[in-house]
């Protein structure tokens, strides 16, 4: 985030937010989302970390996902933009990784995206 001067906030709905799960795989999940928005983001964009008692999301204003991609996103190794994906060191497993450990917990990994606006991924309990 320092490095790319990607600012991040953090929301929570209320304090004292009690999460459901595994702390090290949500946690994984958690750095996951977060490295993939720093990855799309641009210096001086933010990514906005929110906490809610029915899960938690990551959000970023980056250039967004093609709706005809978006369910392809959670494949290993697919990856939306392959050339500029391989140049930022991403191998397309994360966001299967983060699939697989939602399921794992019988959570639902959302994700919403528009083009040139940004992307949510939701964890949802």
């Amino acid at each position: 985030l320092k490095e790319k001067q990607v600012s991040l906030a953090i929301e929570m709905e209320s304090p004292g937010l009690l999460w459901k799960g595994d702390p090290d795989l949500l946690s994984s999940v958690l750095r996951n989302l977060i490295d993939n928005a720093c990855r799309v983001s641009e210096a001086g964009q933010k990514i906005l970390v929110r906490g809610r008692k029915d899960g938690f999301s990551v959000e970023d204003f980056g250039c967004g996902i093609p709706e005809e991609e978006i369910k392809r996103v959670t494949e290993a190794f697919y990856m939306v933009d392959k050339s500029r994906s391989r140049v930022k060191g991403s191998v397309g497993l994360g966001l299967a990784l983060c699939q697989k450990i939602a399921d794992i917990h019988g959570f639902q990994l959302e994700i919403t995206s528009h083009l040139g606006k940004g992307t949510i991924v939701s964890v949802l309990w």
